[in-house]
C-alpha cells in the first residue's frame, strides 16, 4: 500500500487462482458463502450486503475469468482490509490495481474496469471489523511484466521474463526494458495443472490423495512429514514439468541457453528449487511481485500526471 499526500492509499491486488496477494498479505482465494448465518469465529469472516461470508479458506475452483461473479469482489475487499488492517485504517479513499495476464490485457481490460466501476463505494465488515472504502479510480495493468516493472530501467538488452503463476505462465519478451508483444505469449501451463498431474501420480502410485498444500511444500523445500517415496516421486514430476516448460519455450525459438532469463513470482521458487542453475538465470521468488508492481505503475502514472 503506498500512500499519497492527498491522503489517499494506492492498493494493488494479484487475485490469483490459488492466492490473492497484495503487497504485503497472502491468502487463500477460497469463498464461502454462509448466507445469513453468522460464522462462529471471526477468523476469514466476510459480511457484505447483510450477507456473510468465508474468505481466504481453501482454493476456490478454476474458472474462465475473475468478474463472472461477485467473489471477484469479495476477494478484493478481503484484500483491501488486510492492507488496511495493517495500519489500522478502516475508512480510505483508494486507487485499486489490479492486473491481467498479459495476452488478455488488451481484450479483457475494459470488461475489468466495468467490473469494478459497478461498486465503487464499498461497505462491509472483515473479521468483525467495519470498513468504509471509496474506490476512487482504477487502473489494470499486464502481469509478468508488472513484476519487474521497479527495474526496468536497469534492464538493457534482452531479457525473457517468465511468470509462472497458477493457471497459466505468462512469456514476456522485454528489448531494453520494453516488451515486444509479437514475442510475448501465455501459455497454459502452470502450478494447478502441475499439482493436479502430481496428485494423479500419488494416487496411481501408492492410492493415496494426497493435498495440494503438502505437495507445496515438497516444493518450496519446507518441513514436510511425507514418507521419503512421495516425496521423491513429487520431485521427479516437478522436474519434468519444467523440463517440458522449457522444452515448449524452446520451440517458440526462444533462447534460455544464453540470453537473459527471470522467473518471477511464486511458481519461480519451484524452478529455483528443481531445475538445473545456469549463469544467464535469475530467480525472483517474491510472490507479491505483481501486486507490488501494480502499485508502482499506477503511482508512477499518478506522479506524471501530477496527481501526487
Amino acid at each position: 500500500m503506498i500512500a499519497l499526500s492527498n491522503g489517499q492509499y494506492i492498493i494493488g491486488f494479484d487475485n490469483g487462482y490459488q492466492f490473492g496477494k497484495t503487497a504485503q498479505t497472502l491468502f487463500d482465494n477460497g469463498v464461502y458463502a454462509m448466507g445469513k448465518v453468522e460464522p462462529s469465529v471471526k477468523e476469514h469472516s466476510l459480511k457484505y450486503e447483510r450477507k456473510f461470508y468465508k474468505v481466504g479458506e481453501g482454493r476456490a475452483v478454476i474458472t474462465e475469468d475473475k468478474v463472472s461473479d461477485e467473489n471477484g469482489r469479495l476477494l478484493t475487499m478481503t484484500a483491501i482490509a488486510k492492507e488496511l488492517s495493517l495500519k489500522g485504517i478502516t475508512k480510505a479513499d483508494i486507487i485499486l490495481a489490479v492486473g491481467l495476464p498479459f495476452s488478455d490485457y488488451g481484450r479483457e481490460k475494459k470488461r475489468v474496469l466495468t467490473y469494478y466501476e459497478q461498486k465503487l463505494v464499498l461497505k462491509f465488515e472483515f473479521e468483525g471489523i467495519r470498513y468504509d472504502v471509496n474506490i476512487s479510480r482504477i487502473f489494470v495493468f499486464p502481469q509478468c511484466y508488472s513484476a519487474v516493472a521497479p527495474r526496468l530501467g536497469n534492464m538493457k538488452g534482452d531479457y525473457l521474463i517468465v511468470d509462472i503463476g497458477s493457471k497459466t505462465t505468462d512469456v514476456v519478451y522485454l528489448e531494453n526494458g520494453i516488451p515486444m508483444e509479437r514475442k510475448s505469449v501465455t501459455i497454459e501451463k502452470a502450478m494447478v495443472k502441475w499439482l493436479r498431474q502430481i496428485q494423479g501420480s500419488l494416487q496411481v502410485q501408492y492410492g493415496k490423495n494426497i493435498p495440494e498444500s503438502e505437495i507445496l511444500k515438497v516444493l518450496l523445500k519446507q518441513e514436510h512429514f511425507l514418507p521419503r517415496s512421495y516425496a521423491n516421486l513429487i520431485r521427479e514430476n516437478i522436474r519434468e514439468q519444467i523440463r517440458t516448460l522449457e522444452l515448449e519455450l524452446k520451440e517458440r525459438e526462444y533462447a534460455l541457453d544464453y540470453m537473459n532469463v527471470i522467473y518471477v513470482g511464486g511458481g519461480a521458487a519451484a524452478v529455483k528449487n528443481f531445475s538445473e542453475h545456469r549463469p544467464n538465470v535469475l530467480y525472483d521468488c517474491d510472490i507479491h511481485a505483481n501486486a507490488k508492481g501494480y502499485e508502482y505503475l499506477a503511482y508512477q502514472i499518478m506522479k506524471k500526471q501530477g496527481v501526487v
